[in-house]
């Protein structure tokens, strides 16, 4: 037998003050009854009226323990739940920083990313790559921390200029790894700039652990300048300024080699919905154990003795 909240069962110390209490005042009541009372209507006084204190002392004891919650066997309830990792891994780049999208191609990325994260049903992680990658954020099913971690993120994060996709993916892949009762996938957000050499190479990894990488690519084929956080257009080591075209080749051959999706600018209120709700996970089945209330017992016997007290009191002097 355990109870819901055990400290409450101190209060049926209570008990037997009250049954001094109710004692005293059966003993000046049955005094002052002989005194003002005819012997003729004692006569047919209840003879269980000396119980009453001893049925109301018991019935406070037994509400009491009720109220404490008492809890005897459990009832095993199977709980379902899908369990999936994902990892988002994103451009930051300086290309990024391109504003042909009615924004720049980071920010239009972030919102994209932000929406994932919030709406995915299980563990969420965050890298982000120039020519090397960077672990934000470990898998974690705080996904309001991850958001607030992505928020923080600028283009140039890491200081080496670049955009090598492999170093991102291979970064993703190690996450991924680390839990592998777990199935999950990984979405890639960039502009598809790799001036890496290592993307085949990943490609094959992720294939070989069947691990899906969905590319999102964010930005225009025509080209665009990049912004200068201090003012101005990057420029070249010549002097000229640099323009940046956003591909979907190397983006294409990731998610086609890995089973994964590709999406070009996927504004639309609706376009990321399943990729949004995609968990990838694997069905689980978790037994838990929930005990079995047993209130009602000594609820009962305290509504009897209450009962049994007031029928005592009936015919009292």
């Amino acid at each position: 037998m355990t109870f819901r909240n055990a400290p409450l069962l101190y209060l049926a110390l209570l008990a037997p003050i009250a049954l001094l209490v109710l004692w005293a005042a059966e003993r000046s009541r049955a005094r002052l009854a002989r005194r003002f009372a005819s012997e003729r209507l004692r006569g047919v006084a209840n003879t269980a009226r000396p119980l009453r204190p001893w049925l109301i002392a018991l019935a406070c004891a037994a509400a009491i323990v009720a109220l404490a919650g008492p809890r005897r066997g459990v009832v095993r309830v199977a709980v379902p739940a899908t369990e999936a990792n994902r990892v988002i891994v994103m451009d930051v780049s300086l290309s990024m920083a391109a504003e042909d999208v009615g924004a720049s191609r980071f920010d239009a990325g972030k919102a994209i990313a932000r929406r994932l994260i919030d709406s995915f049903p299980g563990r969420v992680g965050l890298v982000i790559f120039e020519s090397r990658a960077d672990v934000i954020s470990p898998l974690t099913s705080d996904t309001s921390a991850v958001a607030a971690l992505l928020d923080t993120v600028e283009p140039g994060e890491i200081g080496d200029p670049g955009s090598d996709l492999g170093s991102g993916l291979g970064a993703a892949l190690r996450l991924l790894t680390a839990d592998p009762t777990q199935k999950g996938d990984i979405v890639l957000i960039t502009d598809g700039e790799d001036q890496g050499t290592r993307t085949d190479g990943a490609i094959a990894a992720l294939r070989a652990r069947n691990v899906p990488v969905h590319s999102i690519v964010i930005g225009s084929g025509l080209g665009a300048t990049i912004p200068q956080p201090e003012g101005g257009e990057l420029h070249d080591d010549h002097g000229d300024v640099v323009r940046t075209y956003a591909t979907t080749d190397v983006a294409k051959r990731v998610a086609s080699g890995t089973s994964g999706e590709l999406f070009v600018n996927p504004f639309a209120a609706h376009a990321l919905d399943a990729l949004a709700s995609r968990g990838n996970g694997i069905a689980k089945s978790s037994m838990i154990e929930i005990p079995v209330e047993r209130y009602q017992w000594p609820l009962a016997i305290a509504f009897a003795l209450f009962l049994l007290a007031s029928l005592a009191h009936r015919g009292a002097e």
